[in-house]
């Protein structure tokens, strides 16, 4: 009888990466996206905890990111970001407190 214990947690270990990847739309991504004068690329890692924003003239920057309420949010050198449930819309939060939204193409 013990050992029908260990079934669902089992199952449970193995079924654990595959829901954190499908809670986050944007998990190993590329996209790009211009819209109003703003633009860039970027890529998510798989588990939607770090972040490469790729910009024409700039070298890469890597940020982490964390889990909040509307999605993941990180901080660049010149902008905070969050990246929003729906897999496609992300908020940029300038330096001077100027926020656009904007949609990203997945190009993966």
């Amino acid at each position: 009888m013990k050992h029908l214990t260990f079934v669902p947690l089992l199952l449970g270990l193995s079924a654990a990466p595959a829901f954190a990847q499908d809670s986050c739309p944007w998990a190993g991504g590329e996209y790009s996206f211009r819209d109003h004068g703003i633009y860039g690329d970027f890529v998510v890692n798989a588990d939607c905890t770090e972040l490469v924003w790729s910009r024409i003239a700039d070298s890469d920057e890597t940020t982490a990111m964390e889990r909040t309420n509307d999605g993941w949010k990180g901080s660049l050198s010149k902008a905070d970001f969050v990246l929003l449930e729906n897999g496609r819309n992300l908020r940029i939060t300038g330096v001077g407190g100027a926020t656009r939204n904007s949609n990203a193409e997945r190009t993966n």
